[in-house]
């Protein structure tokens, strides 16, 4: 009869810890401290217990092959400029290399117009953004994945609260007397459809409708769908924009239409990104630095509570 190998919930029984800190402990993670990750070693070692391959790979950041291993922001955009145009991206990526800190993970970036087929050389963890829900929870199946923002169920995400934050543009427009309000919402994702949800919740319920249509986080759908709302509604005294790259062609079609921001219509927009504050716009701030470094630690941790939702706050500007 072979004996029975310690297993990690041995460690942590020993060490009197949970099998979740044991976890971070023996990972390097964040979440134990210097004692406790010294303990946990030292029980580990006398129990004889070996790190699987990926506690391994955490500690040395190569794989059984002796390849460095990666972190990768997976993208799904068809803008070919989006790397450049979406302060969002960038701001993912700065939260991502946080987390990472001094591993010796590579953090690859991958932004593709659609999901590619094949996944012939999956990488330690998987960081996916604007992945739909089916797609996500195929991804999910093969490794470690977390999704920003809503994806399939039994898919672990990380994600502001946007139905809170379109609750609290239109609250400020109700507050601040704009009667005739219009929208460009975002495209079909979960996080501008609670952003809408939201928004168009507290607008209902103010007995207010709203002359809205739907954009795609561009500038150029934008900045057309904001002449539409116009021709539709000329004596528009308000537009919610669903991100701050909307906001800027909402922006430019509002000065074309020689209409004075703030005194003649306000705008808010949704991210809270340097563009909001360069261009003096009101908007709902999202923590995007603090999703991707939660989604992350996650990746590198799974044993981690699952996330909760990050809170937003309006930053109110001299656009509204």
């Amino acid at each position: 009869m072979t004996e029975q190998r310690p297993t990690l919930a041995d460690v942590a029984r020993v060490a009197g810890v949970s099998r979740a800190a044991a976890s971070r402990a023996m990972n390097g993670t964040y979440g134990a401290s210097e004692a406790v990750r010294r303990r946990v070693r030292e029980v580990a070692a006398e129990l004889g217990f070996e790190p699987h391959a990926v506690a391994r790979a955490l500690a040395t950041g190569r794989n059984s092959a002796g390849r460095r291993e990666r972190i990768e922001v997976l993208i799904v955009d068809p803008d070919p400029e989006a790397m450049s145009a979406k302060p969002f991206y960038g701001r993912v990526l700065t939260g991502a290399m946080r987390a990472l800190g001094d591993r010796d993970l590579v953090l690859e970036v991958r932004r593709v117009p659609a999901l590619p087929v094949e996944d012939t050389d999956p990488p330690f963890g998987r960081l996916l953004i604007n992945v739909p829900g089916a797609a996500g929870a195929a991804y999910a199946r093969r490794g470690r994945t977390v999704a920003l923002g809503r994806s399939a169920p039994g898919v672990l995400f990380v994600a502001p609260d946007n139905d809170g934050g379109g609750r609290q543009a239109a609250t400020h427009l109700v507050n601040t007397g704009r009667r005739r309000v219009g929208a460009v919402f975002g495209p079909a994702t979960p996080c501008a459809a609670e952003r809408k949800a939201g928004f168009l919740r507290v607008m209902a319920n103010a007995g207010q409708a709203v002359t809205w249509a739907d954009g795609d986080f561009t500038r150029a759908r934008a900045y057309a769908a904001a002449r539409e709302l116009l021709a539709r509604e000329p004596g528009l005294d308000a537009v919610f924009a669903s991100c701050d790259v909307t906001a800027m062609g909402v922006l430019r079609a509002l000065r074309e239409a020689g209409r004075r921001v703030a005194d003649d219509v306000a705008v808010v927009g949704f991210d809270g990104s340097a563009l909001a504050e360069a261009a003096d716009l009101s908007s709902v701030y999202m923590p995007v630095e603090e999703e991707a470094e939660s989604a992350v630690r996650h990746l590198l941790d799974p044993a981690l509570p699952p996330p909760a939702r990050l809170p937003t706050t309006l930053t109110v500007r001299g656009s509204s």
